[in-house]
């Protein structure tokens, strides 16, 4: 039994291992992946699309409507009169009747014209959200992909702190077996040791979950593993743009945000909304053709020959003069909806601005602090490369060597997030003027 269970389990791994992929990936895989894959992407894309049938749904309203009708009725009781003391039977126990009407509008106080321009300018708005949420999954994979780099970089220098720390502590008991370390040396070499591990077990756990939040932006099965193909260096995703000024930011962040854009659309439909709702006060002109065919018998048993033939032409119109205030209510509501839109245009206006100087001055800061740090990271490691030698010779205090190891640890992550938040600041800076599809078209 326990034989066949583990042939059994053995089985299942082997065909769990051969389902698994290995993806590679640099930065361009995951931005095309993310534009392709990306799951909250492709709902909008189906939004999209869905107003692209509203826009010829709103076509549809021009052309005539023809309708077919058949029905067949059957008397339970048929009406009687009486006439000169005389009573009679009206109609027939049977009554067939077929049917087509065909009605085309010819006035509609404009309410077609309108509900189309609206439509329209709603899916432009739609476009504009869609160019949007392509720019925000690509940044976010981006800083998702660039996480998984960062992270894998702290997981190893937490692993080199632990292995630097492990070496100091061999070192320490060492000396101190020969009597040239003290007890206290001892002590402070295992405590560097062991608050080592801690931080190396919290930097492979947030490794592992950077892979695993990049595989649900890019809707790639959890069990598949990824291969990163890039290493955590400085990215010039800015190009030509570096000298621009704040002003011409600015200037740009407002020109070519899509969402900007999209609520400049979404006015021009309230905007249209309010003459729709104007348009329902004015009379709807309708012209109506029929054609029906009638049979009226007392059998079922109808033959075509039997049916009588009818042609009418109608050119009818409908005004609602007083409905309580409803129409008037509408257009105040509809109004109110125009101003509503206008005041977050103007609102969101002033957030882009604003996001743009604060990506603008975020960029420069990291550019200048990229450099301190780079620097200070390489001071710090020929330090502890000095001190080891000096303690080796017995020139130098045991503490001396804890405190570099622990500068240099220090200094190596910040340069290492430092370069991590200079290429995201440049990512984020093209985003908020609008131009982060640059680094893909």
């Amino acid at each position: 039994m326990f034989r066949k269970f583990l042939i059994l389990f053995l089985f299942t791994t082997l065909l769990s291992a051969q389902s698994r992929n290995v993806i590679y990936l640099s930065w361009n895989d995951v931005v095309g992946k993310s534009l392709k894959d990306n799951l909250s992407l492709k709902s909008k894309q189906l939004e999209f699309e869905s107003q692209n049938l509203e826009v010829w749904k709103s076509w549809s309203l021009f052309s005539p409507t023809i309708k077919y009708q058949a029905a067949g009725v059957y008397n339970v009781e048929l009406p009687t009169i009486v006439f000169m003391g005389q009573k009679f039977t009206m109609g027939t126990k049977y009554t067939f009747q077929h049917s087509i009407d065909a009605t085309l509008p010819i006035f509609t106080g404009g309410s077609r014209y309108f509900n189309l321009s609206t439509q329209k300018y709603i899916k432009k708005s739609l476009a504009e959200e869609l160019i949007g949420k392509e720019a925000e999954t690509v940044l976010m994979s981006l800083q998702a992909y660039y996480g998984i780099i960062l992270a894998d970089e702290l997981c190893a220098t937490a692993k080199e702190a632990v292995e630097v720390a492990e070496s100091n502590l061999k070192q320490v008991q060492s000396f101190y077996n020969e009597g040239t370390a003290t007890e206290l040396d001892l002590q402070r070499a295992r405590a560097q040791y062991y608050s080592t591990l801690p931080q190396f077990e919290s930097a492979e756990s947030n490794r592992l979950l950077s892979y695993q939040n990049l595989k649900f932006l890019l809707d790639i099965p959890a069990a598949d593993s990824i291969v990163v193909s890039d290493s955590l260096i400085a990215k010039d995703f800015l190009a030509g743009l570096k000298e621009v000024s704040l002003d011409e930011y600015k200037v740009l962040s407002v020109r070519n945000r899509s969402e900007l854009k999209a609520l400049g659309y979404q006015l021009e439909a309230s905007n249209e909304a309010e003459k729709l709702v104007i348009s329902s006060a004015l009379p709807s002109i309708a012209l109506t053709a029929n054609l029906q065919f009638q049979a009226f018998s007392d059998n079922n048993d109808v033959q075509w020959k039997d049916y009588t033939r009818a042609k009418a032409i109608t050119l009818g119109m409908q005004w609602s003069l007083f409905e309580g205030g409803k129409r008037y209510l509408d257009y105040q509501q509809a109004k109110i909806r125009t101003d509503q839109v206008s005041i977050l245009k103007k609102q969101l206006e002033n957030q882009i601005s604003l996001e743009a100087e604060q990506n603008y001055y975020k960029f420069y800061e990291s550019s200048k602090n990229l450099r301190s740090l780079e620097e200070a990271m390489k001071q710090s490691k020929e330090s502890l490369r000095l001190s080891n030698l000096l303690y080796s010779e017995g020139m130098s205090a045991q503490l001396d060597v804890l405190n570099t190891q622990l500068l240099y640890n220090s200094s190596r992550v910040q340069y290492l997030q430092g370069i991590y938040n200079y290429n995201l600041v440049q990512l984020q800076l093209l985003k908020s003027i609008g131009k982060l599809n640059t680094i893909w078209n």
